[in-house]
Parts: structure tokens; sequence; C-alpha cells
């Protein structure tokens, strides 16, 4: 019985075959100059077997792809992997020219660290492996690669989402550095709602907004589960209408740059 094609993995197959056929590489000189078995390699040629990282990297620098093959197995990992529903919002955040994102809890996943997104991650998900996190972790940090180069970014936050520790007093510090670099370099814009305010319309929850040059605007509602994609256009006018209020609660882009840079020196202070 044939093996059955995975269809995810047809893409990073087919450029594996490209390479070696114009490098003038035999399956049987492949396996000699990496150790990847002939059969091996005719699977993930074929896309009826997976390749893993160690496969990518390898077959990169035997065929000098100058990195093509490792960065379409992160492309196709980060959608293999994920459940459904975030599939559909990774392509709708790499095609559009402007995201705005309002979070209340912590820092937005695209602008998050590696070790700052690994200490969000683990604790809600008792029930996954290692790693399964950590497949989770690189993914979430390849979106920011992923964003389209002229992409405007602009993130409203809680005072709250900045002072809270996460992990440790040297994750968050990692973590403050690298928002206020992205500022310093007008990589974002960021807005921070000062603490303490009783209420405030952004209470019921985190939103992202998504603007595309070719189809209408989508809001995004985070959710225990997931997240949800808001296509009707009423919804969507009243979620927009919803950020700019967030917006109006706000400091100004400079008044929000020097609270970060305070706390963040409260951070070494102490």
């Amino acid at each position: 019985m044939p093996s059955k094609v995975k269809r995810e993995w047809t893409r990073f197959g087919a450029e594996v075959k490209k390479l070696r056929e114009k490098s003038g590489f035999t399956q049987v000189r492949v396996q000699s100059e990496t150790g990847i078995s002939a059969s091996m390699l005719s699977s993930i040629e074929n896309a009826t077997r997976a390749p893993k990282r160690n496969h990518a990297d390898i077959l990169d620098r035997v065929f000098a792809a100058e990195g093509v093959l490792i960065r379409i197995w992160l492309d196709v990992n980060d959608t293999a992997f994920m459940p459904d529903w975030w599939r559909d919002i990774g392509l709708l955040e790499r095609e559009a020219v402007e995201i705005r994102e309002y979070q209340m809890l912590i820092i937005p996943g695209v602008l998050q660290t590696e070790a700052y997104a690994r200490a969000v991650i683990r604790p809600g998900r008792p029930w996954d492996s290692q790693e399964a996190v950590e497949r989770d972790v690189e993914a979430r940090l390849e979106r920011w690669n992923r964003l389209r180069g002229e992409v405007l970014l602009w993130f409203v936050v809680d005072e709250y989402t900045l002072t809270r520790v996460v992990e440790s007093r040297e994750t968050m510090g990692g973590q403050l550095d690298h928002v206020a670099r992205l500022i310093d370099e007008a990589r974002i814009r960021l807005q921070v709602i000062p603490q303490p305010k009783v209420y405030h319309p952004g209470m019921s929850g985190a939103l992202r907004l998504l603007d595309f040059k070719d189809r209408s605007p989508v809001a995004l509602v985070e959710h225990l589960a997931g997240e949800e994609i808001i296509h009707d256009s009423d919804r969507v006018r009243h979620l927009r209408t919803l950020y700019g209020a967030l917006q109006g609660e706000a400091l100004s882009l400079e008044e929000s740059a020097h609270v970060l840079r305070k706390i963040r020196k409260d951070y070494r202070d102490e």
C-alpha cells in the first residue's frame, strides 16, 4: 500500500528535489554526504514523511541553499502543528499592511522574546510535551519575520503588562529592552494605559485589528481556547471604535516610551 502524501510538506519536498537535481546529486550521494538514507530522502522529496529540523539544516548546508530549506521548514512547521484557527490567523497577519493590537495582561505575542514567550506558553500547556512547547515558541518568534516589511504596527497595552514580572526579573528586563529597541528603531508604535484605572473600555479582553490592501479589514478577539476572526463589517467597525477609545485612555507615544524606560530602570535599581 503506497504511503500517504503529507500535503503540508509537498512544498518542502519539491524544493529539496529541485536543489538536489540542480546540484547534480543522486539520492545515494546525498546519503554518503549527509547520513540521511536514500529511502528517507525519497520519502521527504515525495512528502510521505515529515522532515525533522536537523534534516532541513543538513540539506540546506549540503546544497548551499543559504537558508531556503530552513525557512520553508519553519514556515510549514508553523502551520502544520498549529490548530486550525491559528493557521488562518497566521496567514491574515502576514498579508496585513496595518496591525493594531490591545493587550491588558501580557506583552503582545509578535513582540515577545524567546525567554518571555516560553515563560508565557509553558504554564498554560501542562498537558503538552516540552518539544511541543518549544515548537510553539519557535513559531511565535517567526511571526515577526513573516510580517510585511512595510506593515504599520501599533500597540496599546495596560501598564500592568510592563510591571508584571513573567518568570523572572531577568526575563522581564530582556523583554522590556527588546520593546524599547523596537520603539527606538521606529519599528513599532506603543501607547501605555497608566495604572491604576478603575475601569476602561478594554476590560473585556484583548483584540487585534488587521487592515489589508485588497480586502476588507478583520478583527480578532481572544478567548480561552484561541482567537476568533470577525469579518462582519458592523462588528469590525464597533471594535475599531473601541480601539480608538483605548488610545484615548492611553498616554502619548513619547510619554509611553518614558514610562517603559522608567519601569525598566526600576528593575535595574532593585
